[in-house]
């Protein structure tokens, strides 16, 4: 009888560890297909690029006073080329000489203070020396165009000194002007090429359209120079 149950027992530990087995055996393995590889890099998403900057350009003179001798060219010569170039940028275009008028009795007259007063210019450009070519103390005349460049540049007003056309040589005006004229820009045209009228020293329009090319290259490379210095202080 102890034998039998031995048996027993027995044949019931085998059928219980054949369960245990069976319920622990491992899950089939994935297919190759499915095995996960190693990560790859994704590109980040693209940055759109910076707009460039653009500067502003400074808004072109509300009105421009050109003053001074008989190579203001009156209703002919240089200002007959500047004033369509100024009107086409918006700008008032008034014309003033003299004929005759040297630097000294320019300064010493009233009539430079009256036109700014009247004509309230933004720009004016000063065509003055064409009388004084011939001086012989040129020196004599720097505190002159110091005193003129002071005048129509007091309240931070632009202007340029266009220095005459020679049509012979001169005696040191023409360097007396550019070292004394500060703060305003000097454009020195006295190295061009004119064509000029009968008395061979005024420029005719022919002339006065060479001379405005000109001046209007020297005009718009100041003009982009000055924006690029405000930017800079921006």
């Amino acid at each position: 009888m102890r034998k039998s149950l031995a048996l027993v027992t027995l044949a019931a530990c085998a059928s219980h560890s054949s369960e245990t087995v069976t319920a622990k055996a491992p899950p089939p393995s994935a297919p190759p297909s499915a095995v996960a590889g190693p990560p790859v890099a994704t590109a980040a998403p693209a940055t759109p690029a910076k707009a460039a900057t653009v500067p502003q350009t400074s808004p072109p003179p509300k009105v421009v006073l050109q003053l001074g001798d008989s190579f203001v060219g009156g209703w002919n010569g240089l200002a007959k080329a500047l004033a369509p170039r100024f009107e086409a940028l918006g700008s008032k275009f008034v014309r003033d000489w003299q004929d005759s008028v040297s630097i000294a009795t320019y300064d010493h007259e009233r009539r430079l203070d009256d036109l700014i007063a009247k004509n309230k210019p933004d720009l004016v450009l000063v065509t003055l020396g064409a009388n004084d070519v011939s001086v012989p103390f040129p020196s004599a005349l720097a505190k002159h165009v110091s005193s003129i460049a002071r005048k129509v540049s007091a309240d931070g007003r632009a202007c340029i000194w266009l220095t005459p056309p020679l049509w012979k040589k001169d005696t040191g005006i023409v360097d007396v002007i550019k070292q004394n004229a500060a703060p305003c820009k000097v454009f020195d045209g006295s190295h061009l090429k004119l064509s000029r009228g009968g008395d061979g020293i005024h420029p005719n329009d022919s002339g006065g359209r060479t001379w405005a090319d000109a001046f209007f290259v020297f005009y718009n490379q100041e003009a982009t120079q000055h924006e690029g210095e405000n930017v800079a202080t921006r």
